[in-house]
């Protein structure tokens, strides 16, 4: 795909339909990918949920239980479609020979489930499962955070000193540029500083990605941060402070990003203005997928938002898959 298509050059922010698609596809073809979302949504999921392993226990002496292949399929129909648990039970019922359901979870079965602990491992399995099926590849990596709460404001709605008050689930992501793919997440309360969870973002990096540049805003200009994407041999263009100074010398990495950005400050802004294209995902995976949560118990409310990650990974790989085919 071009990379002219992601130029957003001088641009705030841009929202999921900003994409200039016509420098890809007819409008012919553009008509077609969007008459066909939902098919490949669907397709990406049956495809994705055969083959993954569940490894999961069953016992041979009670009521056999719903297999965890039919409720991750459950969970990401409704993130694909912003619905409610009883919604779902009826989009399953419709789509039980389509995805060859063995049993149609009750909408009380898939609250209980969503609430289980042990959802929060294998939604990261099933993460890992889809990103290490891609190429072996560079990357330009994207690092910020957002929040997911039950409340009628976005995260980019409160107020910042709310944020840290409130029972948000914050999200801090590591997306690659360009694709817009979520490579790596961490999930922690509001209160958790982006700076604290920048290394632990990155070490969950997958292993078929090659991190050649790390973009990333102010908030993650401190030396462990800069010194974390070095190790993973990617240079650092991150935010610098409105005081930094430009030494002769450089020592430090913050002192060598500076130097670099006083001295070729366009190539330096054309570089970092890159950086948005992680803000774009957050705001793509809340516009397609709904920005509120509907659970109220805490590993719920982390199974939702992992829910939703999986189904935007799968949703771009999808509609990437119908462009690159065409």
């Amino acid at each position: 795909m071009p990379v002219e298509v992601f130029n957003f050059a001088g641009q705030a922010k841009v929202d999921t339909f900003a994409l200039d698609l016509s420098k890809v596809i007819e409008d012919e073809g553009y008509d077609e990918l969007m008459v066909n979302k939902h098919r490949l949504s669907l397709e990406a999921i049956r495809k994705h949920a055969d083959d993954f392993a569940f490894w999961q226990r069953r016992s041979g002496t009670s009521r056999p239980p719903v297999p965890e292949r039919d409720l991750l399929i459950a969970f990401l129909i409704r993130q694909l479609f912003d619905a409610t648990f009883r919604e779902t039970e009826g989009l399953l019922v419709l789509l039980a020979d389509y995805f060859d359901l063995e049993i149609v979870p009750d909408h009380t079965v898939l609250c209980r489930k969503n609430a289980s602990r042990r959802w929060l491992a294998l939604w990261r399995r099933f993460f890992s499962f889809v990103l290490e099926r891609l190429p072996r590849r560079r990357a330009v990596a994207a690092t910020d955070a957002s929040g997911f709460s039950g409340r009628k404001r976005s995260w980019r709605e409160t107020d910042y000193g709310l944020k840290a008050t409130e029972d948000w689930v914050k999200l801090h992501a590591v997306v690659e540029v360009d694709s817009f793919l979520v490579l790596s997440y961490v999930l922690t309360p509001s209160n958790v500083h982006e700076s604290q969870i920048f290394g632990e973002a990155w070490e969950g990096l997958p292993s078929n990605v090659m991190v050649e540049r790390s973009l990333a805003d102010s908030a993650y200009n401190g030396e462990a941060c800069l010194q974390v994407a070095r190790r993973h041999g990617a240079a650092t263009m991150h935010g610098l402070k409105r005081n930094a100074r430009c030494l002769p010398r450089p020592i430090t990495l913050y002192q060598k990003m500076s130097y670099f950005a006083h001295h070729w400050p366009n190539r330096f802004a054309s570089l970092y203005a890159r950086r948005n294209h992680a803000e774009t995902a957050f705001s793509m995976i809340q516009r397609l997928f709904g920005y509120r949560l509907r659970c109220r118990s805490e590993n719920g409310r982390k199974n939702e938002v992992q829910a939703k990650l999986a189904m935007y990974n799968l949703f771009l790989l999808a509609r990437n898959g119908f462009l690159w085919s065409g």
